[in-house]
């Protein structure tokens, strides 16, 4: 047997792919908001993956910045030694909001991010004294990741399923924030926000408010339900809700934070009403390495501080505080500050969002913030009567040069997120593929 070289490629693959079924072709290089497969056909990246992707691909000061740091220094365990990258990289963060949070816990994914937060938010009550508090209230069709305690703080049916016998009752959720889904005949924001808010007064009454650790949330929900941002008032509300009860609010930002709506974190866009406890990622590398992050309020971090000695917090990752991570990490946030990235989101998505709404057919609702928009159909007009066409486009899209992204089963929605650099003729590309797509997905619909 002659042993397998790195340059061989494989007759059948040995990676678990996500699906058996499906054929996955090989993203051999990227460019800008293009990555080109092993045959050179470009795609243009419209949804960065899964939001990840914010500067593109091939980013020169990324690049040289992992370079340099993987020739100083790969690694060095956090528990003898902390790294210029990632001190300096957490300045950066803190100086986004000085007067909201002090400190920053970096980790490698979103799931372990939201692990870490809903962790700290235990450790913050057991040095208050208050070790009764441990339950979470969450949402349903909330998504927070993939581990088995983040499985169980979301509530994404399909990925649920299959594990729930081994998730945690720890968690209670109520229903999502989808006011233009979910509003009763004539009942306007305002009291819609009230009618979820009592929700959470009834979920916190039954389950006695001393056991209630904290509330967890994504200000603007992302795949599961497709962009939908919190409701004019939400938010605060649930500020105010926390603080009268004594449990934290945590904002689950890791695919709508970092820029991605046009503000650093997504909460200033909703009436600048802040966490306890916020996770971040994606667009926090943008792809270049794996990394997240876990941004804590002085408030909690102080209690933390005081009783580090009687009570430790005894949780850690291998990668934790990885240097490269950190590394890629600070460069990205430099070039989206240096080069004014935020104004271009905002631009675009705008622009994004305007046309959208006037060429989308069978368009149902297109909604979202900056460059993290998505369009759900009208399935009830589609052919055959009661079927879903998200799929077919997102497959059509990819077929004829585009990749958007599917929401789950809970919505009949594609989800665009593309880069931050993205010009206005890429923005015309993408939405005239699109387009495109749709037409031809209704037209095979109709010859079926």
């Amino acid at each position: 047997m002659i042993a397998p070289t790195l340059s061989s490629i494989p007759a059948t693959s040995a990676i678990l792919h996500r699906s058996f079924s499906k054929e996955y072709p090989t993203a051999a290089s990227g460019q800008g908001v293009y990555i080109q497969d092993h045959t050179g056909r470009l795609v243009l990246d419209g949804s960065s993956g899964a939001a990840v992707s914010c500067l593109g691909h091939g980013h020169k000061k990324v690049i040289e910045a992992i370079v340099e740091q993987a020739q100083q220094m790969s690694f060095a365990h956090t528990s003898f030694f902390t790294s210029d990258p990632a001190e300096n990289l957490a300045s950066v963060l803190i100086s986004t909001c000085p007067d909201v949070f002090s400190k920053v816990m970096f980790v490698s994914s979103g799931s372990e991010a939201v692990e870490s937060a809903l962790k700290l938010a235990r450790q913050y009550h057991l040095c208050n004294g208050q070790p009764d508090r441990h339950i979470f209230i969450s949402r349903r069709f909330a998504y927070h990741g993939n581990t088995l305690g983040a499985l169980s703080a979301g509530f994404n049916p399909p990925r649920r399923d299959p594990f729930q016998p081994m998730l945690s009752q720890a968690f209670r959720h109520v229903s999502p924030c989808f006011f233009t889904r979910d509003g009763l005949p004539g009942e306007d924001e305002e009291s819609y926000v009230d009618r979820l808010v009592a929700e959470y007064e009834t979920t916190i009454s039954s389950l006695g408010s001393e056991k209630i650790a904290a509330i967890i949330v994504e200000p603007v929900s992302g795949a599961t339900l497709g962009a939908v941002p919190a409701a004019r008032g939400y938010l605060g509300r649930l500020r105010e809700l926390c603080d009268r009860y004594g449990c934290l609010l945590i904002f689950d930002e890791v695919m709508c934070g970092m820029g991605r709506v046009g503000t650093m974190h997504a909460w200033q866009s909703l009436g600048g009403i802040a966490p306890d406890l916020q996770t971040i990622g994606k667009g926090l590398g943008a792809g270049y390495q794996p990394i997240s992050a876990i941004l804590i309020a002085n408030k909690v971090h102080a209690v933390l501080e005081r009783n580090h000695e009687q009570r430790p917090f005894v949780s850690g990752h291998t990668y934790q505080g990885h240097s490269i991570g950190c590394a890629a990490a600070l460069a990205t946030q430099r070039a989206i500050a240096e080069d004014k990235l935020l104004d271009n989101v905002r631009r675009m998505g705008e622009r994004l969002s305007r046309r959208l709404k006037k060429e989308t057919p069978m368009l149902k609702e297109v909604r979202g913030l900056g460059l993290f928009q998505a369009v759900e159909f009208a399935t009830a007009t589609a052919t055959p009567p009661g079927s879903s066409i998200a799929a077919a486009v997102a497959s059509t899209c990819l077929e004829n040069g585009v990749a958007v992204y599917l929401c789950s089963s809970a919505v009949d929605a594609v989800l665009f997120a593309p880069p931050f650099i993205i010009s206005e003729s890429e923005i015309d590309k993408l939405v005239d593929v699109f387009v495109q797509s749709v037409k031809q997905t209704i037209e095979k619909a109709k010859g079926s």
